[in-house]
């Protein structure tokens, strides 16, 4: 969790600025900013599972690559200008908040299963060079902000749909006294999986209670989430090839599975000390447990450097952020604050003998901590124009102790460390239009899990440096009425690039690469065409270049786009939709990629009857096989997780009135 908050939505006139509250209060010029309101986020979550659901939002957005692996057993494929795209399971190299709790651990590691967008008021998506104000968060900053109820509610949904699909959620909003709301929402979900050894279940729960009392608010929110699911594993060129729906045969000979369970609370308070003062804190602790059952052959695990092939991992992480914002002038804001967070991981690993547990081949402790000041200065010297500069100190530290000494020690300690500086100026030159400009240094450190070993002998990687960009983008928006339109290009720099060195032995070692660079333009439109019609519109283009050998980065298509056509009636509403990407490489070397293509869906709904509402979606109409995503630098060359063949789901909701 970090800093930034209510950025100023672009393209507003400059007395009355839509703002997209990220986290806190200081408002800053519209850099890279996308949000996604209430309705559209209701409306992905009809007739959808929660993954469907999320990919669906994410990928409206410009800059965001999300692709939904099929897979239950893995979080989403996300990146953001090609930064987290090497992450093979999570999500690495962005910054998940939501109501201001981070879903990110201090090492960079993240993870979505326990988001309730039916629930949320607005998804906003921080990109470029001002997501550097957030820490160890070099691709960007997704926030979920939930609803503060308004009445009374109850609403119950049950969704049905292709491959075994089976959903019940109920959700209640109370408000028991005057200034107070409490939401209560809960969700199950079954997939029996349309691939062989891919059925799953995902349970999710969530209690949220709010208090507003004049200057004064506080939020408690509690989260929930219980998910086992099978692993069908990716598919190799052959194995794709042949046929690209098929499961790999490993997964049903060594069972591979994953139970992953998390408990989370959060804590948010904040007072108006004065109309010059405000003053936030947040606090937040949980758990996650996680075991897996991967497909290694038991002769290889039994080599004496192999960790096996069951992971137990328990995970205990907390943290807290203070602020204070001060108006020092009628046009200047400065904001300070800092944030400490904590992880520690119990981490084994056993013997799989085709899926049963067996021997202890590895147990240590890792951990995780960081501390980092940090600071905003706004000034807004005319209505026309808006200066902002910030900057973050960041310092963490990891250490890991290993108790499993009979393959070497692999204990080790390493600290990073180093100052994020950012600065931004938006000029609107007329009503309704901006320009914007923004520059600055952002860094990524490694995760626990790739500092775990080095390339030779046994130890922590203490070589591995944390990867270090310069950024700088431009953009300009517009608005009149309900039309949108807006354009950025980006230009990044990175050192340090953090990639895969070595996989042999049951080991993944991470290294440093060359310099890369990044370069790309974003362009977004809602466009209204004729009374009740729109049309959607998001596409990136985005070079990526490893400068020593040339190479792409693996799991960045060059062109990714979609777009929906949405017909609003009375009380009826439909949508055509495309969601489309070019060629995806798989690995660092370039000896493999995924086909590009466009994957067609439809959805019609609306209400039913005063209490009842309907959603019938269907998805890749054309049947096309295809790769969904690919697992990067996969060491076994199963880089191809193939996208779902086509499917239907409904929904039926009552909210009675």
């Amino acid at each position: 969790m970090s800093l930034l908050a209510a950025l100023a939505l672009a393209g507003a006139p400059a007395q009355q600025l839509d703002t997209v509250v990220l986290h806190g209060r200081a408002t800053a010029p519209t850099l890279a900013v996308e949000r996604i309101d209430a309705a559209t986020l209701t409306r992905d979550a009809e007739a959808q599972d929660p993954a469907q659901a999320l990919a669906r939002t994410l990928a409206r957005l410009p800059g965001i690559y999300a692709a939904n692996r099929g897979n239950d057993a893995q979080d989403l494929q996300l990146s953001s200008r090609g930064y987290g795209a090497r992450a093979s399971f999570g999500v690495r190299g962005l910054r998940l908040v939501a109501d201001g709790i981070p879903a990110s651990t201090p090492d960079g590691q993240g993870q979505l299963g326990h988001w309730l967008i039916a629930d949320a008021a607005s998804l906003e998506v921080l990109r470029g060079p001002f997501s550097a104000l957030y820490g160890s968060a070099s691709g960007g900053v997704i926030a979920l902000q939930s609803r503060w109820p308004t009445e009374d509610r109850t609403q119950a949904a049950l969704t049905l749909g292709a491959f075994g699909l089976r959903q019940a959620s109920v959700s209640l909003d109370r408000l028991p006294a005057e200034g107070q709301a409490l939401s209560l929402a809960a969700q199950v979900t079954q997939r029996d999986g349309w691939r062989a050894h891919s059925a799953s279940e995902r349970r999710l729960a969530q209690a949220r209670w709010q208090l507003r009392t004049p200057g004064q608010q506080f939020m408690a929110v509690l989260q929930v989430q219980s998910q086992p699911a099978d692993d069908p594993l990716g598919l190799t060129a052959e194995q794709f090839a042949y046929d690209p729906r098929q499961t790999a045969p490993q997964a049903t000979a060594f069972n591979t599975r994953k139970t992953a369970e998390q408990q989370q609370l959060g804590l948010r308070w904040q007072r108006d000390v004065d109309e010059h003062l405000r003053v936030q804190v947040a606090g937040w602790l949980g758990h996650r447990a996680v075991d897996q059952w991967q497909s290694i052959p038991l002769n290889v695990q039994s080599t004496p450097t192999h960790p096996g092939g069951v992971i137990e991992l328990r995970r205990r992480f907390g943290g807290v952020d203070a602020r204070l914002n001060w108006a020092l002038a009628p046009d200047h804001e400065l904001t300070l604050g800092w944030a400490a967070e904590t992880q520690r991981d119990a981490r084994r690993g056993y013997l799989s003998n085709a899926g049963v547990t067996g021997a202890l081949k590895r147990d240590e402790t890792n951990r995780a901590r960081s501390s980092e000041p940090y600071a905003q200065w706004r000034w807004t010297p005319t209505p026309a124009w808006e200066l902002l500069a910030g900057l973050r100190a960041s310092n963490l530290r990891f250490d890991s102790e290993d108790r499993y000494l009979s393959n070497g020690d692999d204990s080790g300690a390493r600290t990073f460390s180093g100052v994020q500086p950012v600065v931004g100026v938006a000029w609107r030159p007329t009503e309704g239009q901006v320009l914007r400009l923004a520059l600055g240094r952002a860094a990524e450190s490694p995760t626990l899990t790739e500092l775990a070993y080095r390339s030779a002998g046994s130890g922590f990687n203490t070589e591995l440096r944390a990867q270090r960009s310069k950024q700088v983008e431009l953009g300009w928006e517009q608005r009149v009425g309900a039309r949108r339109l807006a354009l950025t290009a980006f230009h990044a720099e990175t050192r340090d690039e953090i990639s895969v060195l070595a996989s042999s032995g049951g080991r993944t070692v991470f290294t440093n690469a060359a310099q890369t660079r990044r370069s790309g333009l974003e362009a977004a439109a809602q466009l209204p065409l004729a009374r009740d019609w729109q049309l959607d519109l998001a596409a990136t283009r985005l070079s990526t270049r490893v400068l020593a050998t040339g190479q792409p980065l693996p799991g960045v298509p060059a062109t990714h786009a979609s777009a929906e056509l949405r017909w609003q009636g009375s009380g009826l509403d439909a949508g055509l939709s495309l969601q489309a990407r070019a060629r995806l490489p798989a690995d660092d070397a370039g000896t493999a990629s995924a086909a590009g293509g466009g994957l067609w869906g439809f959805n019609i709904g609306g209400q039913l009857a005063p209490d009842w509402r309907w959603r019938l979606r269907a998805d890749n109409l054309l049947n096309r096989a295809t790769a969904a995503s690919v697992i990067v630098n996969d060491a076994n060359r199963r880089f191809f997780e193939p996208a779902a063949p086509r499917g239907w789901a409904m929904s039926l909701s009552w909210q009675p009135r």
